[in-house]
């Protein structure tokens, strides 16, 4: 054995070595941490509402509404398209994208806004919406489990009709007897003094 054979027999495993405990660079990306959303809703069948989902960009590149291979899109879980064939998807992206961020711009550490309407199903049930976000085009983001759970009951619903004026009363002034007004808009009969 040549004495470079040699040095390089003796050297090979400290390289090796040097190189396995070396601390790896940081991989630069784009990652997502939820951070809050709307109270699940209770609709009437066909009946919609407005919905949002804040997730935090814990990555380290901007996320850039408009710009391909920069926008990060609201994903329903596994790009299942059941839920939008079941008459939940308005005004969705697509029938398994159901927003882009409301910011233009989501700097690393921002929270990102992802607003979208449900529809409840015409069919009575709770329906479980899994959402995660993804760079679109190129991969998915964390799936940290996020949901909505959207509950189509036709039972106690309301919708207001009117009420009285808005009274102007002086101090220690009482109120003649105000009414506020609803319709029953639910498949249920209301039953004054009995609870639930």
């Amino acid at each position: 054995m040549t004495i470079r054979a040699l040095r390089v027999a003796l050297l090979a495993p400290l390289i090796l070595v040097s190189l396995l405990t070396q601390p790896a660079a940081a991989a630069p990306g784009f990652h997502a941490a939820w951070v809050d959303q709307s109270p699940w809703p209770t609709l009437r069948p066909g009946s919609t509402v407005s919905y949002t989902i804040h997730f935090r960009n814990t990555g380290d590149t901007t996320w850039n509404r408009g710009s391909p291979l920069r926008q990060v899109n609201l994903a329903v879980g596994g790009d299942s398209t059941a839920l939008a064939d079941a008459g939940m998807a308005v005004g969705w992206l697509s029938a398994n994208r159901v927003a882009t961020t409301s910011e233009i711009s989501v700097a690393p550490n921002a929270i990102a806004t992802f607003t979208f309407t449900l529809r409840a199903p015409s069919t009575p049930g709770t329906y479980r919406l899994p959402l995660h976000p993804v760079l679109e085009g190129v991969q998915h983001l964390e799936d940290e489990g996020v949901f909505v759970l959207v509950v189509s009951d036709p039972g106690f619903h309301s919708a207001w009709v009117s009420q009285s004026p808005y009274p102007t009363l002086q101090p220690g002034q009482v109120s003649t007897p105000l009414s506020i007004v609803f319709r029953n808009t639910g498949t249920q009969t209301w039953t004054k003094g009995v609870l639930g």
